[in-house]
């Protein structure tokens, strides 16, 4: 079984209501399962429980951020933005070009 991402990064969704989403991994809920937070209509004090299989890992936020999460130190905004900022420095490499991500 492979390891689940790290605290702080970068999820994007690929099956359920949220498919197509965009997230950050802000704690675990089991063996397969994490939970999620946007900072928008999925903040940090009600996150999603994503099953492993339903979610594609990008790569990890900044350090800063995932300790913020990990002392319950972060707020909805820096979710938001950093999730912004991640999204548009990937999709600018060129990957899946004219896709607007839900963020």
């Amino acid at each position: 079984m492979k390891e689940p991402p790290k605290i702080g990064a970068l999820v994007h969704s690929l099956a359920g209501r949220d498919s197509g989403g965009y997230y950050l991994v802000v704690g675990y809920a089991g063996p397969r399962t994490v939970l999620v937070a946007n900072g928008k209509n999925r903040p940090l004090k009600k996150p999603k429980k994503k099953n492993l299989r339903h979610l594609q890992f990008h790569h990890d936020g900044p350090a800063s951020l995932a300790e913020k999460i990990r002392q319950r130190k972060a707020r909805d905004e820096e979710i938001a933005q950093a999730i912004r900022e991640m999204v548009g420095v990937e999709l600018s490499g060129g990957e899946r070009e004219g896709y607007k991500p839900d963020v």
